[in-house]
C-alpha cells in the first residue's frame, strides 16, 4: 500500500488524507448512512461494491471488536457483505490484521491523485466542445453505462454543486465525467471516453472544462480515484497534472461471521 505523501498545503499528510478521504464521502454519498463513533456505515441500493457499499474507518477506534461487530450488523440487515475501506492511517494496519484475523478477505485496492495544477490549465479552452449540465441528461448517461457505470442511485444521492460533463464530437457524447465540489475540493467521478474518440484529448476536454468550473466554485484542488492496477488511466491523469496522494483496499467476509 502506498503510504502518505509530503504535501505543500500546510496539513499533516495524514490529515490531509483524512480530508480527501471525508470530501469523497460526502461527495459520493451512499443512499444509507449511520454515523457511528466516528464510522462511517455506508449502504446504497443495487449496487454492491466501493464506496457507496462499505464502511470507512475513523483516524482511531477505542475497541475494535465491538466496531466490527457493529459494521457487520449493519451490513446483514441491509442483505449486504460487510466491506471495510482501509487506508494508509497509522492505526488502519493494526485495523487490516483485525479483519483479516476475523476472516475478512482483501478485494480490491485504489489509488488516490491529487492535483492544484489541474486547475492553472482551467484558463486554456477545451480541445473540443464540453456541455456541462447540473443534472444527468440522457446521452451522459448512456455513454456512462457503455462504459461500464451503474451508479444511478449513487448519482441520485448527490446534492450540488455538481456537474455533469459531456464532450461533444459531431453531435455525438465522445466522454462524460462528473465534477462535485466540497469546500476546497472537487471531486472527478465518471470519467469515460467513448472508444471510437480515444486518443483524442478527450479526457484532457472534460477535465478542463470541469475544472474552470470548480475553480469558479471556489475549488483549489481536484481528487480522483482509480483502480491501482490501472496503470493507462494513471499515466493518462499524471499527463494532465495529477499526482499521486495515497491508496486504499477493501476487506470483505461472508455475513455470516
Amino acid at each position: 500500500m502506498t503510504g502518505p505523501t509530503s504535501c505543500s498545503s500546510g496539513l499533516d499528510a495524514v490529515d490531509r488524507i483524512f480530508e480527501v478521504e471525508r470530501a469523497a464521502a460526502d461527495t459520493w454519498p451512499a443512499t444509507t448512512v449511520r454515523e457511528s463513533q466516528g464510522w462511517l456505515l455506508r449502504h446504497c441500493e443495487r449496487l454492491r461494491r466501493g464506496r457507496s457499499n462499505s464502511a470507512l474507518p475513523p483516524r482511531h477506534v477505542r475497541d475494535l471488536d465491538s466496531s466490527v461487530d457493529e459494521l457487520v450488523r449493519f451490513y446483514a440487515d441491509h442483505g449486504a457483505p460487510p466491506r471495510v475501506q482501509v487506508g494508509p492511517m497509522p492505526w488502519h494496519a493494526e485495523l487490516d490484521e483485525h479483519l483479516a484475523a476475523r476472516g475478512f478477505r482483501r478485494d480490491g485496492s485504489v489509488r488516490v491523485l491529487t492535483s492544484g495544477r489541474v486547475l492553472d490549465t482551467a484558463e486554456h479552452a477545451p480541445e473540443v466542445r464540453v456541455r456541462l449540465d447540473a443534472e444527468p441528461t440522457p446521452d451522459w448517461l448512456a455513454a456512462s453505462v457503455a462504459a461500464g457505470g451503474r451508479a444511478e442511485p449513487a448519482l441520485a444521492a448527490i446534492g450540488g454543486p455538481v456537474r455533469f460533463a459531456t464532450a461533444e464530437v459531431d453531435g455525438v457524447a465522445a466522454g462524460v465525467g462528473l465534477f462535485v465540489v466540497r469546500g476546497s475540493w472537487c471531486a472527478v467521478y465518471c470519467m469515460a471516453t467513448a472508444a471510437a474518440f480515444r486518443r483524442r484529448g478527450i479526457a484532457r476536454s472534460v477535465l478542463r472544462a470541469g475544472a474552470r468550473w470548480a475553480r469558479d466554485s471556489g475549488a483549489a484542488e481536484l481528487f480522483l480515484q482509480v483502480a491501482a492496477d490501472n496503470e493507462p488511466a494513471v499515466r493518462l491523469y499524471a499527463g494532465c497534472g495529477f499526482e499521486s496522494s495515497h491508496e486504499y483496499h477493501y476487506r470483505v467476509a461472508d455475513t455470516r461471521i
